[in-house]
């Protein structure tokens, strides 16, 4: 019967957990995959005294968090009967032949955790590949979180008269308030994109200017407060976009219904210039 890869691979790994009997561990490894002094084998222990000869390029891939079917993956099943399920240790004999066509051969051991994930390795003796090819686990780069992206989202009513492109007392005082929020840590190396909407009352032609101005309006103040033009663009969107939608002709009931599409946008994205 023709089995496919990863049914011969189940077969291994359970033919495997039967052979070990019980399982053991020799260097009292701790819950979190540690221990104070890694104990290795005797080699004429091994069921596979013989060793291997590892791909060199796999073993470089070996790193903390690994879980087993990973670590069989790359560098194979351990060559100690200590057991595949439930143990914290695997133990390898490997053979690397090196510049001058020698053979040399070193001990490699892998500790898991509580969670059955690869926490530390070890070689016996420890400089086996140095100088060289010495071989460590392959660096985990640190996950630093990005930084949370900066949207303010203004209602136009409070920043300008209805069909005006002219700041309001009050729309002044709030870009006041946005460029005293702008600190040079916040803009360095980042932009700020000011994007005006109106709604559909008017021709789009005029409604785009218009947008268009506002946004300018906006920039302009910013640019008194201190805050450099060249960290600023302005998008004039016109009535693109709608939050809402209002049927009806122009009254006083549908201007208020589409307030929500009449908005002010400001965001702080990563500069991309490449200035």
């Amino acid at each position: 019967m023709n089995y496919s890869k990863y049914t011969r691979l189940a077969l291994l790994v359970g033919g495997l957990a039967l052979l070990s009997g019980c399982t053991r561990s020799i260097s009292n490894v701790t819950s979190e995959g540690k221990t104070n002094a890694p104990v290795f084998p005797d080699k004429s222990d091994a069921v596979r005294a013989e060793g291997s000869f590892v791909n060199v390029d796999n073993l470089k891939q070996m790193r903390h968090g690994l879980t087993k079917a990973q670590v069989y993956e790359l560098i194979g099943v351990p060559h100690f009967d200590e057991g595949v399920l439930h143990v914290k240790e695997w133990d390898y004999i490997f053979n690397f032949t090196m510049a001058d066509k020698s053979v040399r051969t070193c001990q490699y051991k892998v500790l898991f955790d509580s969670d059955m994930k690869a926490q530390s390795f070890f070689f016996l003796p420890e400089n086996c590949l140095t100088p060289q090819a010495a071989i460590k686990p392959a660096a985990v780069a640190p996950v630093t979180a990005s930084p949370a992206p900066v949207h303010k989202e203004l209602s136009a009513e409070s920043l300008f008269a209805f069909g005006s492109a002219k700041l309001s007392a009050d729309g002044v005082a709030q870009v006041n308030q946005l460029a005293n929020e702008l600190s040079d840590d916040v803009l360095s190396g980042n932009q700020l994109i000011v994007t005006a909407y109106t709604d559909r009352i008017g021709k789009p032609a005029s409604n785009l200017a218009l947008s268009q101005a506002r946004a300018e309006s906006v920039k302009t103040l910013l640019v008194e407060n201190g805050i450099p033009a060249s960290h600023i663009i302005t998008k004039g969107m016109g009535d693109a976009m709608p939050r809402v939608n209002c049927p009806g002709k122009t009254s006083p009931a549908v201007i208020e219904c589409l307030a929500p599409n009449r908005r002010m946008t400001l965001d702080i994205v990563a500069d991309r210039s490449g200035k």
